[in-house]
């Protein structure tokens, strides 16, 4: 209990409506791809500086608590994304994804039964060879990260996932230089062989082609 009263009046200066827009950091990602996976781990970083806030209904700050919806809405927000404070809401918002396929950050739904209204949402906390698992406020927990292989209440009640990382500024989290540099190919070589033997291929001589004949020297 002293642990979360702690919690709570560490955080009683953040403003319920507060957002970042610039994120300061000594190691900025070079490109969008690297700002996206960033942009996954902050989601997740900060939503666990509230780990042990108990839950309260229509709650959606950290000096009132929150209920599921407040917090993912928070969370999402503090990154300039914008939730509605609906957990049914915000399962039509962003870009559907398969469950198997979320990600950290991406948004996962819950229904009590089939054909049932959503009335949960939890952020994906992991996704890999241990499971999936979730970060949550819930009403015997509060916020809380916990597997779902190890939960048979929550996972028979997963519905749908979606993701809404799309949505933020990346270049005005993280900085202009994200949209400057791409990603390098992993063997620029080979992509330049590729190529070099795919137009190849359109013009039908393949056939009876030397393989020196894709050898692609640099200038």
């Amino acid at each position: 209990m002293l642990d979360v009263i702690a919690t709570c009046l560490a955080l009683c200066s953040v403003s319920p409506n507060s957002t970042t827009t610039s994120i300061q950091t000594d190691n900025p990602p070079l490109n969008v791809v690297a700002a996206e996976e960033r942009l996954r781990q902050d989601i997740l970083e900060f939503g666990q500086t509230f780990t042990g806030l108990p839950y309260r209904y229509a709650g959606y700050s950290p000096t009132s608590g929150f209920d599921c919806s407040g917090f993912t809405s928070y969370v999402m927000s503090h990154f300039d994304i914008k939730l509605s404070r609906s957990s049914a809401h915000q399962s039509e918002q962003g870009k559907a994804i398969d469950v198997n396929n979320a990600k950290s950050g991406d948004l996962l739904f819950f229904r009590r039964s089939a054909g049932g209204r959503v009335f949960h949402v939890a952020i994906v906390y992991s996704n890999d060879k241990d499971g999936l698992k979730i970060m949550h406020s819930c009403c015997s927990k509060g916020i809380t990260v916990e597997s779902l292989d190890a939960s048979r209440y929550w996972r028979e009640k997963i519905i749908s996932a979606r993701t809404v990382v799309h949505q933020a500024d990346l270049a005005a989290l993280y900085g202009p230089q994200i949209l400057k540099t791409a990603p390098a190919p992993a063997s620029p070589l080979a992509a330049a062989k590729h190529d070099v033997f795919e137009e190849v291929v359109e013009l039908g001589v393949v056939a009876s082609l030397e393989t020196r004949c894709f050898e692609v020297h640099p200038k």
